[in-house]
């Protein structure tokens, strides 16, 4: 075994180039110490510290087997790849029995033909145990020595842990697998040619673009793709003279003629090392088809447009008319009580007239029936006017939606002192109630817009909630109005009662025209919608409803400090609700 040393220091340099060597070098020279005399080594532990560093510092670990006296020594770091912190006891069967049970087989089989001298060394990973749990992952390379006779002695070599590449090459591979999966359910044709023409790659929408299998598309040159096979030369040019680019429409040809027309975008890639095209090809062919269609009936569009726009007056027209149907019928069945009794009072009057006329003719009128006409002639004038009266009230609410709410006039106001002064202009109508109505709002607030426009919707607020918060204000309760600045251009305004608030199955429908819970009542449903239509309208801003059955509503009026530059609805008469 003179010869020990220097074997071993072969075997490292088989197993891993200088560090393999450094591994030969210090186990040659354990070898040559039990073979000499013994005497203090100088460069001995320079060597053995460096091959630790080494080792630490690379992750690796190194082991000489002694096949004849069946041990084998291992490096410190070995079962510090495996998780020991301490150095366990290693019996031969130790790398063994960590192996994993899929390994396994494969691994040993290797070392086996190795020993058995068909391959002059070996290179293999495999999966080891860890003490934490899991498994760590090593590469190892080494290789066997043998005697005169051939036959294996010992074989060394040096193992690495390999784990964190391994995760880094799964993480990649998952990430190409990703990559690709996304390319091939892209809506976008991907290819990757080069600039002879020939497929180095396609997704699965280049095959459903050209109308060709995979295969067959892979072998086809990609000029005879083209509609034209000048347009890839242009194509070329371009990209050499301007670099990458984007959707230059180009057509191509199916092997049934017909055509498609695409957007395409290209750039450079290197695929396996070579240099090749990455372009993206976006279907346009319909677009292409809606554009050629459009340009072949643009003189029949210009000449329908006149019709067209005769078409639309008189849709128009017909739109008109029909809302006015609707405000018709809901004027028919709301002035229908008030006509309906004036009416029968007109009547009235005509058959006592009559009566009286013939018998003052026949000289049989008394004193007592001309007093007691009289005193009917007085009542029936007053049923007659107090529903005409209503009639007429009615009337000018309908006229309110149904005419161009267009004339008021716009200027600079102190908000909080003008809903100050609305509200005096309603005490006789709030002196009848037991409500009280407080205002909170800064004086020095100002707006740019239509008071009467505001006005109406405040007045329409307040006739609401004493008629349905309140029952006509035989309720007690508070109305409150704050108004704020919202921003620095805009001015909020809540309109808060703590009447009978209003149904969830209603809250949607307040702003509808002619909804009212007070039908047959004096309720017209006008209100409110006039309220909407001013604020979305004149006013220009937005107002929406909150409400709480029970405990009260929340009506909030966000509005434009200066209003947008049209004209106001009149402040005409608040719609009774």
């Amino acid at each position: 075994m003179a010869a020990e040393p220097e074997m071993v220091a072969l075997a490292g340099v088989a197993a891993g180039g200088l560090l393999g060597m450094l591994l030969g070098l210090v186990a040659g020279r354990r070898a040559a110490r039990r073979h000499s005399a013994p005497g203090p080594s100088i460069h001995e532990p320079e060597i053995g510290e460096r091959l630790e560093m080494a080792l630490e510092a690379t992750g690796a670990a190194v082991w000489d087997a002694d096949l004849v006296a069946g041990t084998c020594w291992w490096s410190d770091t070995f079962p510090r790849i495996l998780g020991h912190r301490a150095r366990p006891p290693m019996p031969p069967d130790f790398w063994e029995k960590r192996l994993h049970a899929d390994d396994r087989e494969r691994v040993l089989a290797h070392i086996a033909s190795h020993l058995a001298g068909e391959t002059t060394s070996y290179a293999y990973s495999y999966r080891l145990r860890h003490e934490g749990g899991g498994w760590v992952w090593i590469a190892a390379k080494g290789r066997a020595f043998r005697d005169e006779t051939g036959r294996a002695v010992r074989y060394a070599g040096i193992m690495t842990d390999i784990t964190e590449a391994r995760r880094q090459e799964e993480r990649l591979r998952a990430s190409e697998e990703r990559l690709l999966k996304i390319m091939e359910a892209a809506p976008i044709a991907v290819n990757v040619t080069t600039r002879d023409g020939r497929w180095l790659f396609c997704n699965a929408q280049s095959v459903r673009l050209m109308g060709r299998s995979r295969s067959e598309l892979m072998r086809t040159p990609v000029a005879d793709l083209y509609a034209d096979p000048a347009d890839r030369d242009a194509l070329i040019t371009r990209f050499d003279r301007e670099g990458p680019f984007r959707n230059a429409e180009i057509r191509f040809r199916r092997p049934d003629g017909s055509v498609v027309w695409v957007l395409s975008s290209w750039n450079s890639i290197e695929l396996d090392g070579e240099a090749a095209l990455l372009t993206w090809l976006y279907d346009i062919t319909d677009r292409k088809a809606a554009e050629s269609a459009m340009v072949q009936a643009r003189e029949e569009a210009e000449q329908a447009l006149a019709d067209l726009r005769e078409a639309q007056e008189s849709l128009i027209q017909a739109e008109t008319m029909a809302s006015l149907g609707q405000l018709v019928a809901g004027v028919a069945h709301e002035i229908n009580t008030p006509i309906g009794i004036g009416l029968t009072a007109a009547s009235h009057i005509g058959d006592q007239a009559q009566i009286l006329r013939d018998r003052f003719t026949g000289n049989t009128l008394r004193r007592s029936e001309f007093l007691e006409f009289l005193d009917g002639l007085s009542e029936s004038s007053r049923l007659l006017m107090a529903n005409i009266d209503r009639a007429a009230s009615l009337v000018q609410s309908f006229k309110q939606v149904a005419v161009d709410q267009s004339s008021g006039d716009r200027r600079v106001f102190e908000l909080g002192s003008y809903i100050r002064e609305l509200l005096f202009s309603l005490r006789p109508r709030l002196k009848r109630t037991n409500l009280k109505v407080t205002v909170e709002c800064d004086d020095e607030l100002t707006m740019d817009s239509f008071p009467g426009a505001l006005g109406q919707v405040l007045t329409n607020l307040v006739i609401n909630a004493v008629v349905h918060a309140y029952g006509d204000g035989d309720r007690t309760g508070t109305i409150r109005i704050t108004a704020q600045p919202d921003g620095t251009e805009r001015v909020r305004i809540d309109f808060i009662d703590d009447g009978a608030g209003i149904a969830p199955e209603h809250l949607s429908k307040v702003f509808d025209p002619f909804f009212t819970t007070k039908r047959g009542q004096g309720g017209s449903g006008l209100g409110l919608h006039i309220v909407f239509n001013t604020v979305t309208g004149p006013l220009g801003g937005t107002v929406s409803v909150q409400s709480w059955p029970g405990q009260g509503t929340r009506f909030t009026i966000l509005l434009p400090r200066e209003a947008p530059a049209i004209l106001a609805v009149p402040a005409e008469e608040p719609a009774l609700t």
